[in-house]
């Protein structure tokens, strides 16, 4: 695993666009901060401190987004798991230790998005499990509702 680095993330801001932390997805925000830097980043929409030139608070930002490092850039994934060109972001879920893979595509349901890119969500939850030496339950989330993918986490390798 590599150190991860921001820089990774170039011109990727998916992670600014799908995944919120207020609204209804408040329990994520962890460090309960979205009141203190003005941040409206409900489910499914995008963050409001995101503008054309990426994050207008990039220096100063809450520790979630401090913190948070996608799949691809925390274990050096192959280029084609960049989630602004794969239209998907994955992680594990620091609240419950599952993968999570969620889709840039706000129209379609989970079942047809996986079912037109098995072989690469496949692919990118094998990157991840290599990469921490174990095997994870996995859930595809788009906005249209969500699918496990694989069942309960194990400590095997």
């Amino acid at each position: 695993m590599i150190k991860p680095d921001e820089d990774k993330c170039g011109d990727c801001t998916v992670c600014c666009e799908i995944m919120g932390y207020t609204g209804g997805w408040k329990f994520f925000d962890r460090y309960n901060e979205a009141e203190k830097f003005g941040v409206d980043y409900g489910e499914w929409s995008t963050c409001n401190k995101l503008c054309d030139t990426g994050c207008s608070i990039h220096h100063d930002k809450p520790k979630i987004c401090e913190k948070f490092f996608c799949s691809y850039v925390k274990y050096d994934m192959p280029k084609e798991f960049k989630p602004n060109d794969c239209g998907f972001v994955a992680h594990i879920q620091p609240h419950d230790g599952v993968v999570g893979i969620l889709s840039t595509d706000k129209t379609m349901p989970p079942d047809i998005l996986y079912d037109n890119n098995k072989q690469m969500i496949e692919e990118m939850i094998e990157e991840i499990e290599f990469s921490e030496g174990k095997r994870f339950e996995a859930w595809f989330h788009s906005k249209q509702g969500s699918i496990q993918l694989k069942g309960k986490q194990w400590n095997g390798k």
